[in-house]
């Protein structure tokens, strides 16, 4: 199977995979659709790794299920982390909109209000994180009355998170003849629990393992202002001279806006986003294959395809929003034995998304400061000995008029022209600036603050000493290191340490608190820990 027009898709469908670039499915779409689409009612196993394609897998078979006319959720979506719902969001909703389809995603840390209006407007399709699905289940804001299909995305990263007993209650609220599609990439018990305890006659798809990022590849992450991140490019393209590689930019307006900048800088720079006609495109990709160009700024989908060699560098100017795409993206350097280096800009804030991809995709992603000054002028300066090196073991003749005007000059002379060609060749760009970066603080797992749920309140007479005594009885987490506690009607929230919530769910699975059986979970993924317990 080469191409998505031996699917049998809908015409649609097919017209707009064309239009968006999507040719020939992979392998866990070509073994995954078919049978989603001739099956009335399945449940189904499909193991395959990030970056596979996952989403169109089921995303394409969902929107052949889908009755346009029936104005309320006919399947339900459930993934691991809001960005992962996003971006499943994002990928389907272009296709479902030439279907006239709608898809909602509800996830936590957005007003509840608002994705209830959205609801009550009417979509076929809703794809939201456990926690915010149940608010909305049990405060009966949205009806699975109609839910015919059960998608669980990255299920195995939901069993790590610590939501399995979230996803239990999704199930109980769901009807019992609804088909369940199960995407996970691996095969862990918790894994062979769900299809055994909620699946029938499962049929399971394998697709082969690959990769996800090359060994070769040294990843870092560099905590930038906003407002400095231009200037922290700039530096590190400048402390290495032999930089070569790609700089993805999320918006066609800030691929325009960093090339544009860039170019002022005195680099060969070209650009790529979708404005751009086919022949623009390739006159740039043909540029910058032949080194004419060093660096390449691009989005995501104007980058889809191009397979370059040798580079040396790649830069997130931002962090991606779809966390495969980072793998997409670092995948393109360190290949056939080279090193390569990738370097993602980001804030504060964003620490939690390096942090989560981490341990996504078990990698590891170094800090690094942006480069000073004298890093780089001393960069430039070993660049230039290498160079005089070079050109002193040349084996090329040199033209005997030359060689007169050399053996005449006296070697002062020499010595300082010499050195005026090495300044404008290697130390013209170097900025004499004062601006200064704050070191970017390593921030480390014990560094995290996650938050978890616990299903007892103030309604349960549940104070908040009576939260942290017991979660301290357990001994996997000191009183000083919780960090904030907030107890409500019926659930209490807890903010500690990463490294200590996993412990803590399964110390006190089967325990009680106020007179009731507890349920302890993750609620969300790690975050930068902002203030001191209140």
């Amino acid at each position: 199977m080469n191409t998505f027009k031996e699917l049998n898709l809908a015409p649609a469908l097919e017209k707009i995979l064309d239009d968006l670039g999507f040719t020939e499915p992979t392998e866990i779409q070509q073994k995954a659709i078919p049978l989603l689409l001739t099956h009335e009612k399945v449940d189904f196993h499909g193991q395959a790794q990030t970056g596979t394609g996952k989403t169109l897998a089921f995303g394409i078979p969902l929107l052949h299920k889908i009755d346009s006319n029936t104005k309320a959720p006919q399947a339900l979506i459930v993934a691991p982390t809001r960005e992962l719902a996003v971006q499943i969001k994002d990928s389907i909703a272009a296709l479902a909109r030439v279907m006239g389809i709608k898809i909602e995603a509800i996830y936590g840390g957005v007003s509840m209000d608002e994705q209830v209006a959205a609801i009550r407007r009417g979509c076929h399709i809703v794809v939201g994180t456990p926690g915010r699905l149940n608010d909305h289940l049990r405060r009966k804001t949205l009806s699975v009355a109609n839910v015919k299909t059960l998608v669980l995305d990255e299920a195995d990263i939901m069993l790590d998170m610590g939501f399995k007993e979230e996803v239990d209650e999704i199930l109980h609220y769901v009807a019992k003849n609804r088909e369940i599609w199960l995407f996970s990439a691996t095969t862990k018990s918790g894994i062979a629990d769900i299809m055994k305890s909620h699946m029938k006659d499962t049929i399971s798809v394998r697709v082969s393992r690959k990769q996800v990022a090359t060994e070769g590849t040294k990843q870092y992450y560099c905590i930038v202002p906003p407002r400095s991140r231009m200037q922290a490019l700039h530096r590190f393209i400048e402390s290495a001279p032999d930089f070569y590689g790609f700089i993805f930019c999320q918006t066609k307006i800030l691929t325009s806006d960093v090339a544009e900048q860039l170019i002022k800088r005195g680099y060969n720079v070209g650009a790529l986003h979708g404005d751009m006609s086919q022949a623009q495109r390739n006159i740039v990709i043909k540029r910058f294959k032949n080194g004419e160009l060093s660096i390449l700024v691009a989005t995501d989908v104007a980058a889809r395809g191009i397979d370059v060699a040798n580079l040396t560098h790649v830069v997130n100017y931002s962090i991606p929003e779809d966390h495969e795409s980072y793998i997409h993206r670092i995948g393109r350097t360190g290949r056939a034995g080279k090193e390569g280096i990738a370097i993602t800009l980001i804030n504060k804030q964003e620490v939690r998304l390096v942090q989560y991809i981490q341990r996504k995709f078990v990698i590891t992603i170094d800090p690094i400061e942006v480069p000073s000054r004298d890093t780089i002028l001393k960069a430039r300066i070993d660049e230039a000995s290498k160079y005089v090196r070079e050109i002193a073991n040349l084996s090329k003749a040199i033209d005997p008029k030359i060689e007169a005007i050399v053996e005449q000059l006296p070697a002062d002379e020499i010595r300082l022209a010499l050195a005026h060609i090495l300044h404008d060749r290697f130390l013209s760009t170097l900025e004499n600036d004062d601006i200064s970066f704050t070191p970017s603080q390593r921030v480390t797992i014990s560094e995290e603050a996650q938050e978890i749920y616990i299903n007892v309140g103030s309604d349960d007479g549940v104070t908040r000493d009576d939260v942290i005594a017991y979660l301290t009885k357990t001994g996997c987490v000191k009183d000083d290191q919780i960090q904030k506690v907030r107890v409500i009607k019926r659930r209490s929230f807890v903010q500690l340490p990463a490294e200590c919530a996993g412990p803590i769910i399964n110390a006190l699975r089967g325990t009680s608190l106020g007179g009731r059986r507890t349920r302890v979970s993750l609620t969300e993924e790690p975050q930068r820990s902002q203030r001191p317990r209140m």
